[in-house]
């Protein structure tokens, strides 16, 4: 390959690889917030678990404005879920399935562009050699 045909194809690759960087910086933001989301929801999932145990749990009294349990008794699992509800009210679950969702989409296409900025980075280096040699033998770069 001549010369100029490596030089081109050494422009090409490297506008590709600043092509397939900018994309994994724009996945790679959108990943670390949408995990900043899904970790908040996933603690707030943990306390409403919590707290729908303790609602079925017979050793527990609770006593709230809303809800009033003796020991020994046992809330159903409606009454269960809606004390969980009412305690933390911060946690959706349909909002932490759709970041979960979201978290395996934006880790998949982070990940996707890793590999190729990984690997359109090798090639680079190795056109840049090839080009350089193919220069000097040329004449057109002198050493």
């Amino acid at each position: 390959m001549s010369g100029a045909a490596q030089l081109g194809n050494l422009l090409n690759v490297t506008a590709d690889l600043n092509y397939y960087t900018a994309q994994l910086n724009i996945w790679s933001a959108k990943y670390e917030a949408n995990s900043e989301k899904l970790q908040k929801q996933v603690k707030y999932e943990d306390k409403w678990v919590t707290k729908f145990e303790e609602a079925q749990d017979p050793d527990k009294e609770i006593k709230t404005a809303k809800y009033n349990k003796a020991k020994g008794e046992v809330f159903d699992d409606k009454t269960a879920d809606a004390y969980a509800h009412y305690k933390v009210k911060e946690y959706d679950q349909s909002l932490s399935l759709e970041l979960e969702e979201m978290d395996i989409e934006y880790d998949t296409m982070k990940t996707m562009y890793e590999a190729l900025v990984t690997q359109l980075q090798a090639e680079k280096d190795a056109d840049k050699q090839s080009t350089a040699t193919a220069m000097q033998d040329t004449h057109l770069l002198q050493s």
